[in-house]
């Protein structure tokens, strides 16, 4: 190919599925954009690699992949480019004890949800039932508003006592008066009565990015994820595993016109004064050292350490924007992940009925009192033993998609959460097989023939994940921080005015709200102020759908049905 022109309308830096989002999306819109990422390959958050032996394909990053939420999905017809969703059965999630009982999260029905309670706490089931019935019809306009548009609110709007916390008591009756001076713990253990729906709801709240030790969303999460469980559908796989959606957002790209160049990372913006002009490659990039102009914007998909210390500099900031920048916190939500080769499928001897084809479980909370280890562990750097797994622990992969495993064979992960720095001189180096073993033996208690069917293994550290991607630092799996200071409009830091900077002409779509998930939520937000600003975004008909929209279409057409009330 030949290489990059001398001048673009649109520069992004970073080839993450965000970074490809937003270039996708002003391509289409009539603007020249080029993308330059680091590595050989884009999309290096959505990674499926064969780490452990031929044709075994492990999901290294992203594994629980709900594209099919975005409006992404269907503007940019990643059907039409390779994309195709799969998972393994109608149950989603659940979350298994000890003694063989397990609290369910149906993918499409929430009756079946609602059914599944009934047998473990007649109370809580019908507090699921009212939360469900008056939220389930609000998820919909709900989800776009929060993962699809630019945040209005920070984080004294969500706690304050005429905020969205005290709109839900209104509705529901099960919420207490008090819930926006409530934590996550405390909301699950004033809504809930059965210490197993507390501990699955806390959980799944922990796997959403949430730390339910604190106010704010994280008191919300346990109120509003099992609904979302429920109208969503968020446990999916992609045929060919995770870098399949990194395919499908290159081949879109380059059906627009857009040029990617790989194997270009970049060394440092073009500046003049406090506007970015472009940007100039590194000495070591396959163009050495070229410098690509920026006509109108540049958005970075780098995170926010990455963006601002590196390719602006630590000199050239002004002081409120280094003091937000290193205030940014990066190591909140880390984990380990252990990969399994199995060879059998899974079967969870004398468990609930469809749990063997359940996409993915969380396990190692079965209290409160594990969340509060948890959250000591996490403010304190100490490594959590036994573990935690609540990061997402997924069986489905080869359920699902029988092309990420030889024949005869299933993969499975989990996820640990663990701090990422480590006291007492340790190295994750030197501590990750050790680590793992302890993960295998703590879900061989929940599960032993399980384990007795697992022929390989690989192990994969927070500092393996910062290795592999700079922009993930310190193993961060949001892109920085998710608590309460950096909701909404003060993420990455109060006054940047994201997915807008305080720099002229440079964008992000990274580090920002929503924090990255597979969703492409950020990316659609940058696109969507890029094109605002730019005055290209009145005329574009195809650029038109909702947050699920194309996604319930797709469920439709293969005969699934959603949107159930519970009677």
């Amino acid at each position: 190919m030949a290489g990059p022109d001398r001048e673009y309308d649109v520069v992004v830096v970073g080839g993450g599925i965000n970074g490809l989002t937003a270039a996708i999306y002003l391509q289409r819109s009539g603007l020249k954009v080029a993308c330059f990422e680091r590595k050989l390959e884009a999309g290096a958050g959505a990674c499926t690699e064969e780490v452990m032996h031929p044709g075994v394909k492990v999901n290294l990053c992203a594994s629980n992949m709900v594209t099919m939420w975005s409006p992404a999905y269907g503007d940019l017809e990643l059907e039409r480019f390779g994309l195709e969703m799969l998972t393994s059965g109608s149950w989603g999630m659940f979350h298994p004890f000890r003694d063989r009982s397990a609290v369910m999260f149906h993918s499409f029905d929430a009756r079946e949800t609602y059914a599944q309670w009934q047998t473990i706490n007649e109370h809580d089931a019908e507090v699921f039932k009212t939360i469900y019935n008056v939220l389930g019809p609000m998820m919909d306009a709900s989800l776009h508003e929060s993962q699809f548009t630019v945040p209005t609110q920070g984080p004294d709007d969500v706690t304050a006592p005429g905020g969205l916390a005290s709109l839900l008591r209104m509705l529901v009756p099960e919420i207490p008066e008090n819930a926006h001076e409530l934590s996550g713990i405390e909301m699950a253990e004033a809504v809930y009565q059965d210490e197993r729906i507390r501990a699955a709801v806390l959980a799944n709240s922990i796997m959403s990015g949430s730390h339910p030790w604190e106010r704010g969303m994280a008191a919300l999460m346990p109120i509003v994820f099992p609904v979302l469980q429920c109208t969503q559908s968020v446990t999916w796989t992609c045929r060919g595993g995770s870098h399949a959606l990194v395919h499908a957002l290159c081949s879109a790209f380059a059906a627009a016109g857009g040029r990617l160049f790989t194997g270009c990372p970049v060394d440092k913006f073009v500046m003049n004064g406090d506007e970015v002009q472009g940007i100039v490659l590194s000495p070591h990039a396959a163009y050495p050292e070229a410098e690509v102009r920026a006509k109108r914007a540049v958005i970075s998909n780098l995170s926010c350490h990455p963006t601002f210390l590196g390719l602006i500099g630590e000199e050239k900031l002004p002081d409120w924007v280094r003091d937000g920048v290193h205030a940014y916190k990066n190591d909140e939500t880390v984990l380990f992940a252990n990969y399994w080769v199995l060879d059998r499928p899974p079967h969870w001897e004398g468990y609930p009925e469809g749990i063997d084809t359940a996409y993915g479980f969380n396990f190692g909370i079965d209290s409160v009192a594990d969340v509060r280890r948890l959250q000591h562990c996490m403010e304190n750097d100490i490594l959590p033993d036994p573990p935690i797994v609540c990061g997402l622990s997924v069986q489905g992969f080869a359920l699902a998609d029988p092309t990420q495993a030889p024949e005869g064979q299933y993969t499975m992960m989990a996820w640990a959460n663990v701090p990422y720095k480590l006291a007492d001189g340790q190295s994750w180096d030197n501590i990750r097989e050790s680590y793992g073993d302890k993960v295998d033996a703590l879900l061989r208690e929940y599960n032993p023939g399980l384990m007795d069917s697992v022929v390989a293994r690989y192990c994969n550290s927070p500092l393996d994940y910062y290795r592999k991607n700079p922009s993930q630092v310190m193993g961060s799996t949001t892109s920085g921080g998710v608590g309460l200071q950096w909701y909404g409009t003060a993420r990455p830091f109060p006054g940047c005015g994201a997915p807008r900077t305080p720099f002229g002409n440079l964008y992000l779509s990274n580090s920002i709200w929503p924090f990255g998930t597979t969703t492409l939520g950020a990316g659609y937000v940058a696109a969507s102020v890029v094109a605002e600003d730019l005055g290209v975004r009145e005329g574009q008909t195809w650029w038109r759908h909702r947050a699920l929209e194309a996604g319930r279409q797709t469920l439709a057409d293969r005969g699934i049905q959603t949107g159930f009330s519970i009677p």
